[in-house]
């Protein structure tokens, strides 16, 4: 008894031992991976390794644009834990799981040249498969803010996602299923004017260009809160009320078909009363407000159209006709819902989209979708 605890002591010690040695070593490698990056600067502040677990902590990773003047950097993580995934073994895979906590990430106009910080040409995939030795199979988000800021602009711009959590599964397949979209994704967050925001997905990652089948729905986000936007790149703002959007985005093989369905409700521009406006921009919030107004579906107070969009990698093609019949078809034929049609999936990128006339499209809207659901 006395041997084994001899024993174990010293293995403990050494484990000690090692598990401080390795952190130094392991914070020099993510720093000179992170060196690697294109027009980008990193570092992490301190690396926590716990060999009992099999995992190790980055603590304070920042990523900043190199000479940029933004006030914050382009990406910043409190505590990023890496870790074998316990579960899986049992499954006889090896696999890992990431967890962010708390990241910030800042799309911002760069002041000197008015370009948007977007990350450059920089494969970030295969950054993270570089600090992460396994595969991933399950990956984490908590509580991330993003932020879209344009210092430049007259009013500057703010306009923030939060509280957006993101949980990604069997990225790595470590379910062993045969089923074509095996891992599966889901995310939610709140918009700048109470907007809610909810992503669900099914994709297999294991590809070099990723299989998926994407929906997106963003409700009742009051535009009233987007004003600077409005102001600043477009002139005017919104008095009242609320956009919902949703979408459908599905690739096969590097082939994909999706739409966008924005709806604007109960929406008004015009503010004649407003003393400290121009008579051009007056002019101006009329001639939207006019617009939108002929084109609002009068029973339901709505302004809104489907943007479809289909092709590969390599090439997009928006129907523009298709857009503007969606157009005429809300505000005169049949108002559009809210929700997700259910007219998009893994399949349908394989459909050959039909030529059609504008008035094909436009009464013919209907007979499709039933269509595309069956």
């Amino acid at each position: 008894m006395k041997k084994f605890l001899i024993g174990l002591g010293i293995f403990l010690l050494l484990m000690v031992v090692l598990n401080l040695a390795l952190e130094p070593v392991a914070k020099h490698y993510v720093n000179k991976e992170l060196g690697k990056l294109e027009g980008y600067q990193g570092h992490v502040e301190d690396i926590d390794i716990a060999l009992w677990r099999g995992a190790y902590k980055i603590e304070g990773l920042y990523i900043e644009k190199i000479g940029s003047k933004a006030p914050e950097p382009f990406f910043g993580a409190n505590v990023i834990d890496i870790s074998v995934q316990w579960a899986a073994l049992f499954k006889g895979a090896i696999v890992g799981e990431v967890i962010i906590d708390q990241p910030k990430l800042n799309f911002a106009v760069e002041p000197s040249t008015g370009e948007v910080q977007t990350g450059g040409n920089n494969d970030w995939t295969e950054t993270v498969k570089n600090l992460v030795p396994i595969q991933i199979n399950r990956f984490v988000i908590n509580q991330a803010q993003i932020f879209y800021k344009d210092p430049t602009s007259n009013p500057k711009i703010s306009v923030e996602l939060k509280r957006f959590d993101l949980l990604a599964t069997n990225l790595g397949n470590a379910d062993d299923s045969d089923s074509l979209l095996p891992a599966h994704l889901t995310a939610s967050g709140n918009m700048s004017g109470n907007g809610k925001l909810r992503i669900s997905a099914d994709l297999n990652p294991l590809k070099k260009i990723p299989d998926f089948d994407l929906s997106l729905e963003l409700n009742a986000l009051d535009l009233t809160y987007l004003k600077d936007l409005t102001e600043a790149y477009a002139n005017f703002t919104f008095k009242d009320r609320r956009l919902f959007l949703s979408s459908e985005f599905a690739m096969k093989d590097g082939q994909f078909k999706g739409y966008v369905k924005p709806l604007l409700k109960n929406v008004q521009v015009i503010d004649l009363d407003n003393k400290e406006s121009s008579f051009w921009r007056k002019a101006w919030e009329v001639a939207v407000g006019t617009v939108m107004e002929l084109f609002e579906n009068q029973r339901k107070d709505q302004f809104g159209t489907k943007v479809p969009f289909e092709g590969n990698v390599n090439d997009t093609e928006v129907g523009s006709i298709n857009t503007l019949a969606n157009v005429l078809r809300n505000a005169f034929i049949q108002a559009f819902n809210n929700d997700v049609d259910q007219t998009i999936n893994i399949n349908s990128t394989e459909e050959e989209s039909e030529d059609k006339g504008f008035f094909e499209e436009l009464f013919d809207e209907e007979e499709k979708e039933e269509k595309s659901k069956n």
